[in-house]
């Protein structure tokens, strides 16, 4: 038996391909970052330009067209209270679940686990045509609502495996 303290080398080759790899999957990430910095004619130019003074004009000009610290703000208020209900809500269910389960914990459990799995798009077209009767198409109440209901199943599952785990 070899000691512990030596390593084994690793093979040149498969560091060398794993690096290009790795290069290769980051490209597009650093491309994008790059045209940020461009001119809209520099980021288009055929063939791309490399060599190039950097620039803050498209940052500018979002800004001018965008109100971005509404939107920032939304998205703020919106994951916040929709994390707060839905711990707010999950905490009781997952403490009764872990302290004084019923023959139905179990299923339950891996009912809401299984909600977790089902696509997005399957709820879509009930979710629309409620909100459109309750006339709450493009609200942040309805935002927080979707978003606390759809995150509760893991939340409740997360908040049940800590309560087990409590002495």
């Amino acid at each position: 038996m070899k000691p512990s303290s030596t390593r084994k080398k690793g093979d040149p080759v498969r560091a060398v391909l794993g690096w290009l790899v790795g290069i290769g999957m980051s490209f597009p990430v650093f491309w994008m970052a790059l045209a940020a910095f461009k001119t809209e004619q520099d980021a288009a130019a055929i063939p791309p330009k490399f060599l190039f003074s950097p620039t803050l004009e498209n940052f500018v000009a979002m800004s001018e067209r965008v109100n971005y610290f509404h939107h920032a703000w939304n998205s703020i208020v919106v994951s916040l209270s929709s994390t707060l209900i839905a711990i707010a809500l999950a905490a009781p269910a997952a403490y009764v679940m872990a302290f004084q389960p019923s023959k139905f914990t179990r299923s339950l459990m891996l009912w809401m686990l299984s909600i977790r799995f089902m696509p997005a798009v399957g709820a879509l077209i009930p979710i629309y045509l409620i909100l459109v009767s309750l006339n709450l198409i493009d609200t942040r109440f309805a935002l927080v609502v979707i978003t606390c209901l759809s995150n509760l199943p893991l939340i409740v599952w997360m908040l049940y495996s800590y309560f087990k785990e409590v002495p």
